[in-house]
Protein backbone atom coordinates (compact mmCIF):
# COMPACT_ATOMS: atom_id res chain seq x y z
CA UNK A 1 0.00 0.00 0.00
CA UNK A 2 1.14 3.24 -0.97
CA UNK A 3 2.23 5.69 1.91
CA UNK A 4 -0.35 8.09 0.65
CA UNK A 5 -3.19 5.60 0.86
CA UNK A 6 -1.80 4.88 4.56
CA UNK A 7 -1.55 8.31 5.77
CA UNK A 8 -5.07 9.28 4.97
CA UNK A 9 -6.37 5.85 7.12
CA UNK A 10 -4.26 6.55 9.91
CA UNK A 11 -5.44 10.29 9.62
CA UNK A 12 -9.09 9.52 9.76
CA UNK A 13 -8.31 7.14 12.20
CA UNK A 14 -6.35 9.64 14.88
CA UNK A 15 -9.16 12.58 13.70
CA UNK A 16 -12.32 10.55 13.69
CA UNK A 17 -11.63 7.36 15.22
CA UNK A 18 -15.07 5.40 15.01
CA UNK A 19 -16.89 8.15 13.37
CA UNK A 20 -17.17 9.85 10.08
CA UNK A 21 -15.23 12.68 9.06
CA UNK A 22 -15.95 14.88 5.75
CA UNK A 23 -13.70 15.01 3.12
CA UNK A 24 -13.10 18.88 3.85
CA UNK A 25 -11.57 18.26 6.90
CA UNK A 26 -9.52 15.49 5.50
CA UNK A 27 -8.37 17.94 2.63
CA UNK A 28 -7.47 20.22 5.13
CA UNK A 29 -5.89 17.87 7.73
CA UNK A 30 -3.27 16.43 4.88
CA UNK A 31 -2.84 19.73 2.85
CA UNK A 32 -4.12 18.17 -0.39
CA UNK A 33 -7.12 19.27 -2.37
CA UNK A 34 -10.82 18.35 -2.06
CA UNK A 35 -10.57 16.22 -5.42
CA UNK A 36 -7.58 14.54 -4.12
CA UNK A 37 -9.09 13.37 -1.27
CA UNK A 38 -12.84 12.15 -3.29
CA UNK A 39 -10.50 9.94 -5.48
CA UNK A 40 -8.43 8.62 -2.34
CA UNK A 41 -11.82 8.13 -0.37
CA UNK A 42 -12.83 5.78 -3.84
CA UNK A 43 -9.43 4.15 -4.19
CA UNK A 44 -9.62 2.82 -0.26
CA UNK A 45 -13.67 2.21 -0.38
CA UNK A 46 -12.82 0.16 -3.43
CA UNK A 47 -10.15 -1.48 -1.41
CA UNK A 48 -12.56 -1.83 1.77
CA UNK A 49 -10.88 0.31 3.90
CA UNK A 50 -13.33 2.81 4.38
CA UNK A 51 -17.10 3.28 4.10
CA UNK A 52 -17.85 6.48 2.15
CA UNK A 53 -21.85 7.96 2.99
CA UNK A 54 -22.86 10.90 0.42
CA UNK A 55 -23.48 14.07 2.93
CA UNK A 56 -22.46 11.87 6.27
CA UNK A 57 -18.34 11.69 5.35
CA UNK A 58 -16.53 8.37 5.14
CA UNK A 59 -15.60 6.36 8.18
CA UNK A 60 -12.89 3.24 8.67
CA UNK A 61 -14.41 -0.08 8.33
CA UNK A 62 -12.83 -2.48 10.66
CA UNK A 63 -10.26 -3.32 8.18
CA UNK A 64 -9.13 0.06 7.75
CA UNK A 65 -9.15 0.45 11.44
CA UNK A 66 -7.15 -3.04 11.96
CA UNK A 67 -4.76 -1.01 10.01
CA UNK A 68 -4.71 2.13 11.08
CA UNK A 69 -3.70 0.34 14.44
CA UNK A 70 -0.74 -1.09 13.02
CA UNK A 71 0.38 1.93 11.45
CA UNK A 72 0.22 4.07 15.01
CA UNK A 73 1.94 1.64 16.92
CA UNK A 74 4.62 1.15 14.19
CA UNK A 75 5.00 4.44 14.87
CA UNK A 76 4.83 4.59 18.35
CA UNK A 77 8.03 1.98 18.82
CA UNK A 78 10.29 3.74 16.23
CA UNK A 79 9.46 7.01 18.35
CA UNK A 80 10.22 5.03 21.68
CA UNK A 81 13.19 3.02 20.26
CA UNK A 82 14.50 6.67 18.87
CA UNK A 83 14.08 8.65 21.52
CA UNK A 84 15.43 5.83 24.32
CA UNK A 85 17.62 3.70 23.15
CA UNK A 86 19.24 5.80 20.33
CA UNK A 87 18.87 9.51 22.23
CA UNK A 88 16.90 11.19 19.90
CA UNK A 89 14.95 14.24 21.13
CA UNK A 90 11.10 14.12 21.65
CA UNK A 91 10.91 16.64 18.91
CA UNK A 92 13.52 14.80 16.38
CA UNK A 93 11.97 11.35 16.66
CA UNK A 94 8.23 11.99 15.41
CA UNK A 95 9.67 12.78 11.90
CA UNK A 96 11.80 9.82 11.81
CA UNK A 97 8.94 7.35 12.93
CA UNK A 98 6.23 9.18 10.00
CA UNK A 99 8.94 7.86 7.48
CA UNK A 100 9.83 4.58 9.31
CA UNK A 101 6.36 3.39 9.96
CA UNK A 102 5.34 3.36 6.58
CA UNK A 103 8.44 1.04 5.45
CA UNK A 104 8.43 -1.59 8.59
CA UNK A 105 7.24 -5.31 7.88
CA UNK A 106 4.96 -6.05 10.96
CA UNK A 107 7.93 -9.08 11.45
CA UNK A 108 10.41 -5.95 11.93
CA UNK A 109 7.73 -3.84 14.23
CA UNK A 110 7.09 -6.67 16.31
CA UNK A 111 11.18 -7.65 16.96
CA UNK A 112 11.90 -4.16 17.56
CA UNK A 113 8.95 -4.11 20.30
CA UNK A 114 10.28 -7.37 21.90
CA UNK A 115 13.67 -5.79 21.38
CA UNK A 116 12.98 -2.68 23.23
CA UNK A 117 10.61 -4.30 25.55
CA UNK A 118 7.70 -2.55 24.45
CA UNK A 119 4.44 -2.91 25.84
CA UNK A 120 1.50 -4.01 23.63
CA UNK A 121 -0.38 -0.91 25.35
Amino acid sequence: MSQSREDYVKFMYEQAGDESISNKTIAEGLEVSPASVSEMINKLAKEGLVINERYRGSALTPKGHQMAQEMVRKHEIWEYFLQNRLGYTKQEVHEFAEVLEHVTPKDLADRLAIYIEYPEE
